[in-house]
């Protein structure tokens, strides 16, 4: 017969009870609710949704795409080129708005700015869907179809800014 080795673990190591799966013992329980992030553009569609929110398949306001039941993420993390590809959505929604705009260039200059400093980027590096995100959560900031209009691009409205135009 094998002889079977027993191991001496010293006082400092906790080990789970016997019958225990490790994993049981080893991850954290998050408790109250999470945030729900969508699985395509990786921005945040509800505050403290719950972990299988959610319950039917809906829209995401941002990117327009359908997030089935249970399907969003807890966090934004997200593949290179995931946030890109929303702002081309964002984008193209906001160039076919329509031209007529509701906030000055100078609002428009100084929400980029505010919004940047509130991101801890600089207005000339500041992403689309980082703005956008901002807009859609407070009036005060204008929407990117207003960016569009008075500026064409956001490359010319994030240089405006940062030149204090």
């Amino acid at each position: 017969m094998a002889q079977v080795r027993v191991w001496e673990y010293p006082d400092s190591v906790i080990r789970p009870a016997r019958g225990v799966p490790m994993s049981a013992t080893t991850t954290k329980k998050k408790s109250g609710a999470r945030d729900a992030y969508c699985p395509h553009c990786h921005l945040l569609i509800e505050k403290a949704a719950g972990k299988d929110w959610p319950k039917e398949p809906l829209r995401c306001p941002h990117c327009r795409l359908l997030v089935g039941s249970g399907r969003a993420r807890p966090t934004p993390s997200a593949e290179p080129g995931a946030r890109g590809s929303a702002a081309g959505v964002f984008a193209h929604d906001a160039k076919r708005a329509g031209t007529e705009r509701t906030a000055s260039k100078a609002q428009i200059c100084q929400a980029i700015r505010d919004v940047a400093e509130a991101v801890g980027a600089r207005p000339e590096r500041l992403l689309m869907v980082d703005y956008q995100q901002r807009s859609a959560a407070d009036d005060s900031v204008p929407e990117l179809s207003d960016v569009f209009a008075a500026y064409g691009s956001w490359k010319r409205a994030r240089r405006a800014a940062a030149n204090g135009s």
